[in-house]
């Protein structure tokens, strides 16, 4: 599989248009991701390990809730792609190679779906942070505003 990070985005591609080219691809994995654990011959730790990400996935509980808009998603996403990279890239190639033919997806499209996700991922969260950055400066200059006014009232009123 392509290693190599995809090529970031030209300045002003917002994150939902270029995250929007994967979702077409979401029921391939999820064809991918069935027929992987319906394989015999995975080991445990690979079946786990692809039952727990799929379980991430649906469940509402995880490190970023599904409510939260985008990066709720992209967190699942970025689960489950790499889980799915992780699995076939411990498989012989040829199996690997022929699970992605049967779900109608080669490894540079993987490979290349995964680097979109967790590049918009990073660009997400360096924006929440930005915000909740500008928003906890707010509320501690609102604050500040707020407990200096008291006190001046506190001291006139004495």
């Amino acid at each position: 599989m392509n290693t190599d990070e995809t090529p970031k985005p030209a300045n002003g591609t917002s994150i939902i248009g270029e995250v929007a080219e994967v979702i077409p691809r979401l029921p391939k994995y999820a064809k991918l991701t069935w027929l992987l654990l319906k394989d015999p011959r995975l080991s445990t730790k690979q079946r786990t390990a692809l039952m727990a990400a799929a379980g991430y996935c649906i469940s509402p509980i995880d490190a970023i809730p599904g409510f939260i808009p985008v990066i709720g998603q992209l967190d699942d996403l970025a689960v489950i792609l790499y889980t799915i990279r992780w699995v076939l890239g411990s498989l012989p190639p040829e199996q690997a190679e022929s699970y992605l033919a049967k779900a109608g997806i080669n490894a540079d499209v993987l490979d290349d779906d995964f680097n979109i996700v967790k590049r918009n991922g990073v660009r997400v969260l360096k924006k929440m942070i930005a915000v909740m950055g500008w928003t906890a400066l707010t509320i501690w200059a609102a604050g500040r505003f707020a407990a200096d006014e008291i006190a001046r009232r506190l001291r006139k009123a004495a």
